[in-house]
């Protein structure tokens, strides 16, 4: 544990008891007691610096077919910083893990370095897991970073002022993080021969240990109790609670250390898991003392970790062998293949990742990929991953760049112009990924970089790769078939070379390409498709209770698919539409439909529970329904009023469709457009209104019609008039939101609007239907299939919004200028079963043109 750390260990400090008057309390103790608390609290050794260097010696006298010793350093009084390496020479170490032990806080916290002479002691024995790993990795141990403060200072610090494990000097911090060098090297002689270490081996694990001791404390706290008796700690696997990031990546790492420890019998903390607390962030200060008290912050460890993609674990050891203990876990891992992997080795070979999609070390030997991984490490920061958008079943792809060049290509602003960058790439085989891209439904090329800075990429980005790279993906199936990998448009073979390999492992098929180094130095664009057949149907799309089903028509949705599903109509996301095309010849008529939800709430998918599409299909008639942006959209881009929005995108849609009328075999001049509530207003809005269409426009779409064939509302308003709403129903109260006066509750919002009224009149007579009647508007229909009696104008009425007094309203004045024109209520004693979707196939299917 540091000296940064925020849990102290236990201290030793007398206390002083005083009753308010001030006296001097004068501790003594018998013989007998003195002698008891020998017994119970025997003294720890502690080991001299003759000790450890005779150790060091007979170790590698004894075992000189795995031990290897040398000083890499000096420290005060000339002292060697040494080094231990064990590993089986009769093997070679083509394939073997480097795993590195230092003990950076040693010297106060000695059981860290008696810690790392038990874990050699262990390394030398005949244990079969020691044999094997001796034979499987390269052990290197520095069990005493700091000779000078464990032997004769008992301080962190060196003689310098140099404490080697937060890497702090006299002035605080002596790291440069962003260079990763140290301020005045000669002043740490321990710390240096520790990253020569590293540089030299480039591990794939650096575990350092901390431990016990009586640190810092002065002489007269500490009285007799310089023999260290009896202390222990908090046991601690895999991190410090002064710093978080000093841990595996990989929790379950973290947990078979921890395992291995408790099948010996020793405990471990499990830091913020154990305490039930959240991490710490810099927005989270205010929520300090909520959290988890350990912080990211840089200590020296990193430096392995920040150069060659090192995997870090910090321990307390409070008893050595419980060290020993939990790196039999960690050991464990390196000997093996790690949970997705095809190779034994430690997981450190993960260099970039977007979304479950990776870069990886390429090699089939540990020396290889270490090669391969300190390269990629080194040069990650400029490459860019993405992939096709959105994932779908059959098919799987990466991309990765490694240019400025190869940045700007996938940075195309849709499909078409990256597949001619693509062919400026690859040429002919530039087709294969365009067959493959038009095969699918995915609709971009999602990219982990904005597309800002992949267009702002300079040349000084570019890396070239020399040791080789691999790519993984994972395919979410156990058994799939006909795979067909390709990279840059050219088929790959199975091959750990030069091709890819498949396996299944953590519930993935994983997918591994594999680009050896004459391929990858001349690459800087890797587009890797994955076509594939998954074997098994896995069905999605939870459905709600059949009540639900039944209210909302789900069996009618899903039995009627749209031949296109949310055209795009506009750049807004809201902007789409699903159209059904009637399987006939000839061109067909239209109906148009715009949802409902006071132009704020609901969904185009929801005309299933107002129209029977299968049945309008098989009478020859095509649909269309219609989303629209809603007036949260328009008050959050401040347009006034809001209303304005939902309805100018039905005159876009319905222009829209016309501009495809052509292709899609409708006929321009039968369109009906219907709607429910606020759905139904915007259709009679358009019905009404006069030709919106701009002639002489640049914009194509902008020039068609939006004039109609008929018109039919469910429930709609036909008025956006206060003032006049008010006269026809006295108790109406909706309206102001369209006009943007917010309120939680509708007579919150209707109030201003109302008194507003006057300053807004041009507005709501631009966007209200009554006001454009004429003489030429097409047949209208208006239901209201809740109306509970008779509309009567100045009544109030159960539901004022959906009355069908506002029809009445209509088609009095439709009447008085011959418009053609039904309303039919619950209850209006009309024979006949006319509702809205009877009256429009009627309307589209009469022989005659208007």
């Amino acid at each position: 544990m540091s000296s940064n750390d925020s849990v102290q260990k236990p201290r030793f400090v007398p206390r002083l008891l005083t009753a308010g008057i001030p006296f001097l309390v004068v501790f003594c103790m018998t013989t007998a007691e003195a002698q008891d608390k020998q017994i119970r609290y025997a003294p720890m050794h502690r080991l001299t610096m003759d000790e450890y260097e005779g150790t060091l010696r007979f170790w590698q006298t004894t075992y000189p077919q795995w031990v290897t010793l040398e000083s890499r350093g000096l420290s005060g009084q000339n002292l060697p910083v040494y080094l231990v390496k064990i590993t089986d020479r009769d093997v070679s170490d083509e394939d073997k893990q480097i795993c590195l032990i230092t003990t950076l806080h040693c010297g106060p916290e000695r059981t860290g370095a008696s810690g790392a002479m038990a874990f050699v002691e262990w390394m030398l024995s005949g244990d079969p897991l020691a044999a094997e790993t001796r034979r499987r990795q390269i052990i290197l141990v520095m069990p005493v970073v700091n000779p000078l403060s464990l032997f004769h200072t008992d301080r962190w610090r060196n003689e310098h002022g140099v404490e080697p494990y937060a890497g702090l000097d006299r002035k605080g911090k002596l790291w440069d993080v962003k260079t990763l060098t140290i301020r005045n090297p000669q002043d740490a002689p321990e710390l240096m021969a520790v990253l020569s270490v590293v540089d030299e081996y480039q591990p794939e694990v650096h575990a350092d240990f901390h431990g016990t001791g009586l640190q810092e404390y002065s002489p007269d706290q500490l009285g007799t109790r310089r023999t260290y008796h009896g202390q222990i700690m908090t046991e601690i696997t895999g991190s410090a609670y002064s710093n978080n990031a000093l841990r595996p990546w990989d929790w379950r790492v973290t947990e078979a250390m921890i395992e291995a420890g408790n099948a010996a019998g020793f405990p471990s903390d499990r830091f913020e898991a154990d305490a039930q607390r959240t991490f710490w962030g810099t927005e989270l200060d205010p929520l300090s003392k909520r959290l988890w008290q350990g912080k990211p912050m840089f200590y020296s460890q990193h430096y392995s970790y920040a150069k060659y993609h090192t995997m870090l674990s910090t321990h307390e050891v409070a008893w050595e062998q419980s060290i020993v203990a939990r790196m039999k876990g960690l050991l464990s891992i390196g000997n093996n293949v790690w949970n997705d992997e095809r190779q034994p080795s430690y997981p450190v070979n993960r260099i970039k990742n977007f979304v479950g999609h990776f870069v990886t070390a390429y090699g089939n030997t540990a020396a290889q990929r270490r090669k391969s991984r300190v390269e990629l490490w080194s040069k990650q920061a400029q490459f860019s991953l993405g992939f096709l958008y959105p994932q779908t079943v059959g098919r799987e792809s990466l991309v990765c760049t490694t240019t400025a060049a190869a940045k700007r290509a996938v940075a195309a602003a849709d499909f078409r112009e990256l597949q001619l960058n693509l062919h400026d790439h690859f040429g002919a085989d530039a087709g294969n990924i365009r067959n493959f891209i038009e095969a699918g439904p995915e609709f971009k090329l999602g990219m982990g970089t904005p597309r800002s800075q992949l267009l702002a990429a300079t040349d000084t980005d570019d890396v070239r790769i020399e040791n080789g790279i691999s790519f993984r993906l994972r395919l979410p199936y156990r058994n799939p078939s006909q795979l067909d990998v390709q990279l840059n448009g050219q088929a790959l073979k199975p091959s750990a070379t030069d091709g890819y390999e498949t396996w299944f492992a953590d519930g993935f098929t994983q997918v591994h390409v594999n680009v050896p180094p004459t391929k990858a130095s001349k690459t800087e664009l890797y587009f890797i498709t994955c076509g594939y057949e998954p074997n098994e149907v896995r069905p999605n799309g939870w459905m709600p209770p059949a009540a639900v089903q039944q209210r909302f028509a789900t069996a009618k949705a899903d039995a009627t698919p749209a031949t296109f599903t949310d055209m795009p109509y506009g750049e807004h996301f809201r902007q789409t539409m699903d159209l059904w095309l009637a399987p006939v010849p000839n061109p067909t008529p239209l109906v148009f439909y715009l949802h409902g939800g006071g132009w704020a709430a609901q969904d185009k998918t929801d005309i299933h529970q107002h129209l029977d599409v299968r049945a309008l299909l098989n009478a020859g008639i095509s649909v269309a329904s219609v989303n629209y942006r809603l007036l949260q959209d328009a008050s959050a881009a401040d347009v006034s009023p809001p209303v304005q929005w939902p309805l100018n995108d039905a005159a876009r849609a319905l222009q829209f469709v016309r501009s495809n009328a052509s292709q899609w075999r409708i006929d321009k001049a039968r369109i009906g457009a219907c709607g429910v509530s606020a759905g139904g207003c915007s259709s009679l809005w358009l019905a009404l209104h006069d030709d919106m269409a701009e002639a002489n426009s640049d914009d194509l779409i902008a020039r068609e019609s939006t004039r109609l064939w008929c018109a039919a509302g469910k429930a709609p308003q036909t008025s956006l008039d206060p003032l006049q709403l008010k006269e026809w129903i006295p108790n109406y109260e909706y309206g102001g939101r369209a006009f943007g006066f917010p309120g939680a509750t509708r007579p919150d919002a209707f109030a201003p609007f109302l008194a507003a009224r006057d300053s807004l009149l041009p507005h709501i007579r631009r966007y209200s239907p009554i006001e454009h009647v004429s003489n030429d508007d097409p047949p209208i229909f208006m239901e209201f299939p809740e109306q509970d009696k008779d509309p009567i104008a100045g009544e109030s009425q159960a539901d004022p919004t959906h009355s069908a007094v506002s029809g009445l309203m209509l088609q009095r004045k439709l009447q008085s200028l011959g418009v053609e024109s039904e309303l039919r209520y619950r209850g209006d004693r009309k024979t006949g079963g006319t509702d809205m979707q009877q009256f429009l196939t009627l309307q589209l299917l009469r022989d005659e043109l208007r």
